[in-house]
């Protein structure tokens, strides 16, 4: 079903100890200077640096679970009880936490311990290797300042070597500017394309698309956050971050997965690609789904066997969890809410579809086929008493028509797969999709997209969906646009926090979330008060918390 070529279940720990009190060899570890001879050594020690991306705390199964449950249009299974009423506590992010910091040590000691090699292995593999650390360590970099604001910061020259040490909280100063450093460098640094046994390796496009969501994101969470906005260090903040997905833009080596044929089947199917784990057949016609041209920067997962009854993702198990918790046949955690189906519009709409055809490669209605395989087991419809916990009816939580007594997620959940513990669909980090929205947000926050090059970006991704184009490039535009392209993708939540910096935006907390959401405290997460217990309180909690 699917190649893979990371080792996750390798961990790869280096010491350096220079104390010769007691003379005893520590079987759990290896030297550095026993083990970075080779290319095959490095090889193996950043195949290890992409696994906690996989981890259950990152994408595993806690990026969605958390992500997904505080976006507004999205219920969990116990309304009043969990994250979308803002209930959490600090121990809610311990998994998270470790996973993050499980990238950033291990990306940090190698970087530290690296040039031991480069002298061994040929100057641009040498580089290639470095650039993909850089690239994945900006990528941890990234969660924990937009999740964490100030958790702790070290880089290669500092790698925690002494557990009873404290560490301190860092700045969003130096979260912001490494994160900066690390991917220009490996945009210059990174090939466009891996061979096809490598498939999974972050690419220069991969390292700019990120390079400009970073810089995106900057502009909000520091910028505007700081009342730097009008600063001229600010301006060329946002110049940065257009010119790199510009950069991704004209490559072309990335393009949005387009219907063959303008029928109901083919739109849907151009739009599941990218959430499948399987390729879908249309008649004689298939729609490449995994690594396929939209994909820029792609989570690998993977159905290889696995030890029974774990909780492992990334780690003993080759997939993640995602199946196990949101699908309609297993835990069945989230719902979603009917004001999102109405969100979708219904003018202009192609093919005999009654909306936006993302409103159906989006949700599970009632009759819904949960797969096209007869083989499958599940050619049966989706049926709301059964395959949701229909929270929103069982808990009055709408008041009005409804197009299915209760509304299931689709993305990463068709076709249905029938094991429970452990699931193969890669994880979309960004889309080429994402690449054209965060561009047109861009040149509207620029310069009020003065030459049009936005508005004709963000149309193009409502062409594939068979929309009519619009005409003016607006925040709102932006704020409907992403909602609709990313809806239940994990994406929602964190558009409306950095959106918050910008006035224009017009985000409302209060109806958004009901007034359980709390600015003083809910724009961060909380640290976990384990993790400030481990530093000895030099770590300080988030405000609020």
């Amino acid at each position: 079903m699917k190649k893979i070529i990371f080792i996750f279940l390798s961990t790869i720990v280096f010491s350096a100890c220079s104390d010769q009190f007691l003379e005893t060899e520590n079987k759990n570890y290896l030297d550095v200077g026993s083990f970075f001879k080779t290319e095959n050594d490095l090889l193996l020690a950043v195949n290890t640096a992409y696994s906690p991306l996989t981890h259950r705390g990152v994408f595993g199964l806690s990026y969605f679970k958390i992500s997904n449950t505080l976006d507004p249009y999205l219920w969990w299974e116990t309304p009043g009880a969990g994250f979308d009423q803002m209930i959490m506590k600090s121990s809610d992010f311990e998994f998270t936490w470790e996973d993050l910091y499980r990238g950033l040590f291990r990306t940090s000691d190698i970087l530290a311990n690296i040039n031991r090699l480069e002298n061994v292995i040929e100057p641009t593999k040498y580089k290639q290797y470095r650039a993909q650390l850089t690239a994945l360590r900006a990528m941890y970099y990234f969660y924990l300042v937009t999740w964490f604001d100030k958790p702790i910061y070290y880089d290669e020259t500092n790698v925690p070597t002494n557990p009873l040490i404290g560490f301190t909280n860092g700045t969003p100063e130096q979260f912001w500017s490494k994160i900066e450093e690390d991917l220009t460098y490996s945009v210059q640094n990174l090939p466009t394309s891996w061979p096809t046994t490598e498939t999974g390796r972050i690419t220069a496009g991969a390292a700019n698309a990120q390079l400009g969501k970073a810089l995106l994101y900057k502009h909000f969470h520091y910028y505007l956050r700081f009342n730097k906005g009008a600063t001229s260090e600010a301006t060329q903040n946002l110049t940065k971050a257009k010119a790199a997905l510009e950069a991704v833009i004209d490559s072309k080596n990335y393009a949005l997965v387009l219907p063959i044929e303008k029928t109901k089947a083919h739109y849907l199917a151009a739009l599941l690609s990218n959430s499948s784990y399987l390729d879908i057949p249309v008649g004689s016609k298939t729609y490449k789904s995994e690594n396929n041209s939209e994909s820029v920067w792609e989570i690998q997962f993977n159905d290889n066997d696995r030890a029974a009854n774990t909780a492992l993702p990334g780690w003993k198990v080759g997939g993640n969890q995602l199946y196990e918790y949101f699908s309609p046949l297993n835990y069945r955690n989230l719902e979603i809410d009917p004001t999102l189906w109405y969100q979708f519009e219904t003018a202009g709409v192609p093919a005999g579809f009654d909306r936006d055809p993302r409103a159906f490669a989006t949700c599970y209605l009632e009759g819904d086929t949960l797969d096209w395989r007869a083989e499958s087991g599940y050619k049966i419809g989706f049926q709301s008493a059964v395959h949701t916990k229909q929270v929103v009816f069982n808990n009055n939580l709408y008041n009005g028509p409804v197009p299915s007594r209760a509304i299931g997620l689709k993305k990463y959940y068709y076709p249905q797969f029938s094991r429970i513990t452990s699931a193969p669909s890669n994880v979309r980090l960004i889309r080429y999709a994402d690449v054209l929205l965060m561009y047109a947000e861009l040149a509207l926050l620029i310069d009020n997209d003065a030459d049009g090059s936005g508005l004709a970006a963000l149309n193009e991704v409502r062409s594939r969906a068979g929309m009519p184009s619009i005409t003016t490039l607006n925040r709102q535009a932006i704020v409907h646009e992403r909602d609709l392209e990313f809806a239940i993708e994990g994406i929602r939540y964190h558009d409306i926090l950095r959106w918050s910096y910008d006035a224009a935006f017009d985000i409302n907390f209060e109806t958004l979330f009901k007034g359980k959401f709390d600015k003083t405290k809910n724009m961060y997460f909380p640290i976990p008060q384990k993790e400030i217990d481990a530093n000895n309180g030099l770590l300080k909690q988030n405000p609020g918390w």
